[in-house]
């Protein structure tokens, strides 16, 4: 699992140069690994459909709805009324409210510091403070 996960972040590293057909590869075969480890989630009405995979230290808001096949890396944060499915989210990460990402890559130390997103099939990275500013790559 760990090896797939290296391997799809430094991919994720040259968005001008992502290889769509490694990415897919890549993440089909890291869910197939994927193990469930929900004890420490925080927030009211969390919804998890298995499976879903918390490195430690992930902070996870009021009314989100995880899974299926979800990885979220350590000391991230996701915000409240946020909808994940099919997605890897490297550590350090911060994802604003009302987000829904479905098939996404979300880069280390990224941080979205907006609320209301819809992405599907991406790769995001960076630091965001607003949709406009946001840095995307599309597979």
């Amino acid at each position: 699992m760990k090896e797939e996960l290296s391997k799809i972040e430094e991919l994720s590293k040259e968005y001008e140069n992502i290889d769509i057909s490694d990415i897919k590869m890549l993440m089909q075969k890291f869910f197939t690994k994927l193990r469930n480890r929900l004890e420490n989630y925080v927030g009211d009405y969390p919804t998890f459909i298995e499976p879903v995979y918390l490195e430690d230290n992930v902070k996870i808001g009021d009314d989100v709805l995880i899974g299926p096949n979800v990885y979220i890396g350590a000391n991230s944060e996701i915000q409240d009324y946020v909808e994940i499915s099919n997605t890897i989210i490297f550590e350090n990460v911060k994802v604003g409210q009302n987000f829904k990402l479905e098939n996404c890559i979300v880069a280390k130390n990224s941080s979205f510091n907006f609320n209301n997103l819809n992405m599907k099939n991406s790769v995001l990275f960076g630091v965001a403070e607003s949709k406009d500013e946001l840095k995307t790559k599309d597979f």
